[in-house]
């Protein structure tokens, strides 16, 4: 790997990636690939007890978030591994930069179901500000840094991880020292343990919505929205069709009237009530498939982050 293709600003991906591709190298030794939880992840049958009236997803969850670990949470185990790292890095003379900042999330108690942005835009305030844009105060700044790593540091950093641009043997000892196994990244997760590899719950959380919109009861609610678009002069099948392509550099009123009859045709519909009618109900099946895995995913995590907050009371010592 060049230093062209490795920065500081997003080296830390490969925390979170140098641990997956350890448990995917690892084979059955069947002929069949050795079945993990969760390898079935279908809701056949969908049959939800109650469909709420619901203006917008405000103060609403799905039953999967029971199990996946908020924004902050997410925040302080990146930021631990990142101090770590740093440690690590010391040790062979270099300096990891970890700027105190990134402990914060932008939204706290925020987590992968994306509820505020699940459905599309669903808040009419929001729509008429920002019409399909993001709130600015709820996108994650971008690192300032983007200062190259030396083949040197990518090495040490990486350690023997395979990875895109990667070619031949990587170096297992720097100036006298051995690289720790998959390189400081690799030291700081086996430190921390695996709670952010913990994919079970976030794979639950991809199938329901992928599975809804298949479903009797969301083609229909998409019918009935995709009805009320027209007669205000929008041709749209889904509410995820609006979302598509590249929006401006700032809302024009096209957008925001656009995005304002959306939300308010959710609301005449009942879209979001529906929605997530279905995919608690398909949740909720695959949780029951999935129920001891899910016990030990929630296990790790809570180590993990254990862990993690040792690790930043103890500061950023190098």
């Amino acid at each position: 790997m060049t230093s062209k293709e490795m920065y500081r600003s997003t080296a830390v991906l490969v925390l979170g990636v140098a641990g997956l591709i350890v448990s995917v190298g690892g084979c059955s030794s069947s002929n069949a690939p050795e079945q993990q939880p969760g390898d079935n992840l279908a809701a056949p049958h969908v049959s939800p007890t109650a469909t709420p009236s619901l203006a917008s997803t405000q103060s609403i969850s799905l039953p999967v978030e029971d199990y996946l670990l908020e924004n902050d949470e997410h925040a302080q185990i990146l930021y631990a591994s990142k101090l770590l790292v740093r440690q690590c890095m010391a040790r062979f003379g270099f300096d990891y930069v970890v700027d105190g900042a990134e402990k914060a999330a932008v939204d706290p108690k925020g987590d992968a179901a994306n509820m505020a942005r699940r459905y599309g835009v669903t808040d009419t305030a929001t729509a008429a500000r920002f019409g399909y844009h993001p709130a600015p105060d709820t996108v994650p700044a971008v690192p300032a840094s983007t200062q190259p790593m030396s083949d040197a540091e990518s090495n040490v950093f990486l350690g023997d991880t395979p990875g895109p641009g990667s070619s031949g043997s990587a170096p297992k000892t720097y100036k006298g020292q051995d690289i720790p196994s998959h390189g400081c990244s690799g030291e700081a997760e086996r430190k921390l343990g695996k709670g952010l590899q913990e994919r079970l719950p976030e794979s639950i959380n991809d199938a329901s919505f992928q599975q809804s919109m298949s479903t009797p009861q969301m083609t229909a609610a998409f019918r009935s929205w995709s009805s009320c678009m027209k007669t205000h002069g929008y041709s749209f099948q889904t509410p995820l069709e609006p979302l598509r392509g590249r929006l401006s550099e700032s809302p024009s009123a096209a957008e925001i009237e656009t995005a304002k009859t959306d939300v308010a045709c959710k609301q005449k519909t009942n879209l979001i009530g529906t929605w997530v009618a279905v995919e608690s109900a398909i949740q909720k099946q695959l949780i029951e498939k999935n129920q001891e895995a899910l016990a030990q995913t929630r296990t790790t995590a809570r180590q993990t982050l254990k862990r993690s907050a040792k690790v930043i009371a103890e500061g950023p010592s190098s």
